[in-house]
């Protein structure tokens, strides 16, 4: 999906630093095969995005999973994006030659652009999925789906999403329905092909600020009551992050920022949630009454 980005970066402004960054390094992939996926109206095909078999995928084991679809689905699937427009010339060869490139090309393309990035959008995925969770937890179904996108409702136990371009009523019983944070989407997108496992993604919370380090002004107040570093951390935690999330937008160490955490902790304002092998850090209720009295 980050593909999107390059097509049409006044769309996806908050991703302009990357643009700026990676630039340069486009003269080492095979740009053009990237481009040609996606089609006229900007869908990808459905095989380039399979279902994932764990909740934290491997990039390798997923590219394999793209490496081993059936010729017949990424012919499929290929056309399906393409729409009424036909294929582009790059993707009429031979099918086991081209899932070759199109890894390959992938491969290169997360190298160079998204892996040296990766710890700090992984923080904000993670970051957004506890946020769901206690959502969904404190507000049950519809407060979590009301609040994901104004494109989404729910209501009388159906899920009602305005896809452009697609029309279809899903039953989703005894399958399940995925939904995965995506850092560049702006409104949530599914499958092309409804048959398949029925799938979301949706703009992850906290997207916009993933290329940033300034935070939220601070009041002279709030730093000398906590002091600099710890107002900071408790401002930036608008969404739960890591220590080391933390200490790069801070630019300051771990170990700092764990000092920091703990006291901040123990005086009540933050919560920490173990979400995979990372600990996320929140604001408590009394947390979120200080920075509303005194910001």
């Amino acid at each position: 999906m980050s593909l999107w980005i390059w097509q049409n970066p006044g769309r996806y402004a908050i991703h302009l630093p990357l643009v700026r960054m990676s630039a340069p390094h486009l003269t080492r992939i095979d740009w053009p095969l990237l481009q040609a996926l996606i089609g006229p109206a900007g869908f990808l095909p459905d095989f380039l995005t399979p279902h994932p078999a764990v909740p934290r995928p491997d990039i390798a084991d997923e590219l394999d999973t793209v490496r081993a679809t059936a010729h017949e689905v990424v012919r499929r699937d290929l056309r399906n994006a393409a729409g009424a427009r036909g294929l582009h010339p790059r993707l009429r060869g031979d099918v086991p030659a081209l899932l070759e490139e199109i890894t390959a090309t992938l491969h290169d393309y997360w190298t160079l652009i998204l892996e040296p990035h990766w710890p700090k959008l992984r923080a904000a995925l993670d970051a957004d999925i506890l946020y769901r969770a206690k959502r969904l937890a404190d507000k049950g179904a519809q407060g979590l789906f009301n609040d994901i996108d104004r494109i989404m409702s729910w209501g009388n136990g159906m899920l009602r999403v305005d896809e452009p371009g697609l029309q279809a009523e899903v039953d989703v019983s005894g399958r399940g329905l995925t939904f995965t944070p995506s850092l560049f989407c702006n409104r949530a997108v599914t499958l092309i092909d409804t048959s398949q496992p029925p799938r979301l993604w949706y703009p992850a919370r906290g997207r916009g600020t993933v290329w940033g380090t300034r935070t939220a002004p601070s009041e002279q107040a709030l730093a000398d009551l906590l002091g600099r570093s710890r107002s900071q951390i408790l401002q930036i935690l608008n969404q739960p992050l890591n220590t080391a999330e933390l200490a790069r937008r801070l630019s300051l160490s771990p170990g700092a920022v764990s000092q920091h955490l703990g006291v901040l902790s123990r005086a009540g304002l933050l919560d920490r949630s173990r979400h995979g092998h990372a600990v996320l850090y929140s604001r408590t209720t009394l947390g979120e009454r200080l920075m509303t009295q005194m910001t």
